[in-house]
Parts: C-alpha cells; structure tokens; sequence
C-alpha cells in the first residue's frame, strides 16, 4: 500500500507556503485493471447528470471533496472522446465538424484540426477514469497536481520548478486547456505545465478571471517545493529584503525597497562590463 502522507505534506506545503485560497488538486489516471478508492465520489452519483470534468476539477479545489470520473459521469465528450480515450467515434473528423458548427472556437473545420494538431491525447482504452482529490488529504498517489494559482504565485513556481535549470516549455490554443494541458500533457511529458484556462475552465467551472493553473508531475513535486522562494536569495543578503517572496514590497518612483537601492548586484556586475 502506497504510504500517502509523503503527498499529503507536499499539500500542506505549499498551500502553506504559497497561501494559497483553494486546494491543489491531485490527479491519478486509472488504468483499466486498477482499483478504485471506495471514497471517491462518483459525479453521476452526486448530481444526478453527467458534468464538465473542469468542474469537477473546481468542486476539488474548493470544497477538498474526491472524485471517481469514468466516461459515464463526463459530458464533454470532446473531452472523454479526444483526449482522455474513454469513448470512441467511429470517424474523429467529426470532432472538428462538431466544433465548426456548433462552437467556432477557431474560423473553420481546417483551422480546428490544424489548431489541434499537436495536442496531448491518450488513445482509446489506455485509462478507465481519473481519480481526482485534493494533494493535502489525496485518496490515492497521484500522477500529477494542478495548483490554481495567482500570476503571482505563478512566477514563484516557475522559478521553483526551473531553479536547477531547467525550461518549461508549454502550449496554448485557447481550448480544453485543464484537460489536455494540465492532466494530459503533464503526465505524457512528465514536465511542469503553464496552464491558461479555457472558455470550459472559465464559463462552465467557475474558474476566476485572476486565476491561472500551474501542473507538475509526481516526479518533481518535492523539487518544486523544495525550491519555493530559493530564487533571487542573493539579493536578500545584499539588501536585507527579499523581493520576490509573499508579500513582496513595492515602491513607485525611484527603484528602491524601504529606503534602500533594489538593483541587484548581478545588474552592477555587468553594468561595469558593459562595452561603450
């Protein structure tokens, strides 16, 4: 049996750290031979009808209730069809025509396939469902969380997740973004994801204007945490004030943080190397 507290603290640790206002959501892709939790709520069950799986998404994070999706509790099917492979149709260029007609997210049938060309999917049968819970009271060890987050605690986590070296490098069309970017692509690539929500994640699942959703794979959630606030620690020892940690200081005019010039050495440096 999987030990789950290691998770639960990663959890606790950064809404904590980050003081964050909602849950980060823990993600677990279920494949066709895996058990359930008998905890986890099934949606058809709760609400009496199939729903969007972004707001299943948003029930997590703000009320740290879990849930059992399966194909009988998503009424996106363009979701459960096209990228989480739970249902299939027998020709997918129908998707394109479904969303030409009755959506126009893009300005043809053409420019929706030609938009999507590089999406995360899974192929058909590859999962039997997606356990979703919140990371500090998860149910199950997850593949991956989805932190709903400020553009703020964004930038802390991107520095987090890139202080060893690394790059993110996410993508963006505007659409089915929780779903293929946040779950999907995170757990295909086993790299962090920058998230933008779509129109779904907006209209349907009450995300915020100010929100947006940070992913990290269960492979680098103890990096990230490990390394929250680390970046620009230099600065704090030259100045007495770190910038970039919550809340930060802010002047207007001169650049300055309580009285004190905030220009970080490393500007100096180079300013002296700089050839006139």
């Amino acid at each position: 049996m999987v030990d789950l507290e290691r998770y639960k603290e990663i959890g606790n640790t950064l809404i904590n750290q980050l003081k964050l206002i909602t849950y980060p959501v823990a993600v677990r892709l279920i494949a066709p031979e895996e058990e359930v939790p008998a905890n986890a709520i099934k949606p058809l069950d709760m609400f009496g009808s199939e729903v969007a799986a972004c707001l299943i998404y948003t029930w997590c994070s703000r009320s740290g209730f879990s849930f059992y999706l399966t194909k009988n509790d998503i009424a996106c099917k363009p979701i459960s069809i096209g990228y989480f492979g739970l249902e299939q149709i027998t020709d997918t260029e129908d998707l394109y025509k479904a969303w030409e007609r009755k959506a126009a997210y893009k300005r043809n049938a053409d420019s929706e396939k030609k938009s999507r060309e590089s999406d995360a999917k899974l192929p058909y049968g590859q999962i039997k469902g997606l356990v979703i819970s919140p990371l500090h009271q998860t149910i199950i060890k997850p593949h991956l969380v989805m932190i709903y987050v400020t553009p703020l605690i964004l930038s802390h986590l991107i520095l987090a997740a890139t202080y060893d070296g690394d790059c993110i490098t996410s993508r963006f069309n505007g659409m089915e973004a929780s779903c293929k970017e946040g779950i999907i692509r995170t757990y295909l690539t086993n790299e962090c994801q920058v998230v933008s929500p779509g129109m779904g994640d907006r209209v349907i699942a009450g995300v915020q204007d100010h929100e947006m959703i940070f992913s990290i794979p269960e492979s680098k959630m103890e990096l990230v945490v490990n390394n929250i606030f680390l970046a620009g620690k230099k600065i704090e020892r030259t100045h007495g004030v770190h910038p970039f940690k919550i809340p930060s200081a802010k002047a207007l005019g001169p650049f300055t943080i309580f009285g004190k010039p905030a220009g970080p050495e490393v500007w100096n440096i180079l300013s002296k190397k700089v050839i006139t």
